[in-house]
């Protein structure tokens, strides 16, 4: 039996927690050419071009239900099961990943995934929205992962703009790369590029750092 599947069915057995709603599973991105890099700041990587396998990668960001499936000690507030999960290091969601029989995805993949094959600036294109990702309660109570209809990928993935940053699996000095919009501090889509990244310590966590997986083919 896969060991994802055997220490999960204990968990169940154990009767430790109901299992959620799985969300939607992964998207398959096609092997391919993928336009990665741009920006000015200091963590910004040289534009350039790349050659990827297929590979696959969460449709949505893991929710706090779905990784206290796994890990029942995580706490979140009631009413947050499908918010995204965050509070959670580096090791911890790689961990998940791995328990799941996926991992992190790279910061390539991260990328070709939300920008698709054209080296788009959003999800979406390039056109830049007139409201802020999360008006009014930006900073204040994440949203649910999906809600926003505009925030997806040429290839169906959810919430890459304006949600919470997301650890990949990639580190420069010592560092994890983390990519994503981000909700609390990103009030406005102008730093929610498909291209921006920030680097953070893989043993800290944050309330608005959170995970998807992926999966080779």
């Amino acid at each position: 039996m896969n060991r994802a599947l055997f220490f999960i069915g204990m968990i169940v057995a154990a009767g430790c927690l109901a299992a959620p709603a799985w969300g939607s599973g992964t998207i398959e991105i096609p092997a391919g050419p993928a336009v990665l890099g741009g920006g000015t700041d200091s963590a910004a990587r040289a534009e350039g071009i790349v050659s990827l396998d297929t590979f696959y990668i969460d449709a949505y960001e893991v929710t706090n239900a779905e990784f206290a499936f796994v890990f029942p000690g995580h706490p979140f507030p009631p009413g947050s099961e499908d918010q995204p999960v965050s509070e959670v290091p580096w090791q911890d969601a790689n961990a998940y990943c791995e328990i799941s029989g996926k991992r992190l995805p790279t910061e390539a993949e991260w990328e070709k995934a939300a920008r698709g094959v054209d080296g788009r600036t959003y999800p979406w294109g390039e056109q830049l929205p007139r409201q802020h990702p999360h008006p009014y309660h930006s900073g204040l109570i994440k949203r649910n992962v999906g809600h926003d209809r505009l925030d997806i990928s040429p290839f169906g993935a959810h919430d890459m703009a304006g949600s919470v940053w997301e650890w990949t699996a990639d580190r420069i000095d010592h560092k994890a790369v983390v990519r994503g919009g981000l909700w609390n501090l990103h009030l406005d889509y102008e730093y929610s590029k498909t291209f921006d990244r920030n680097l953070i310590p893989a043993d800290q966590s944050f309330s608005f750092l959170g995970f998807r997986c992926a999966r080779s083919e």
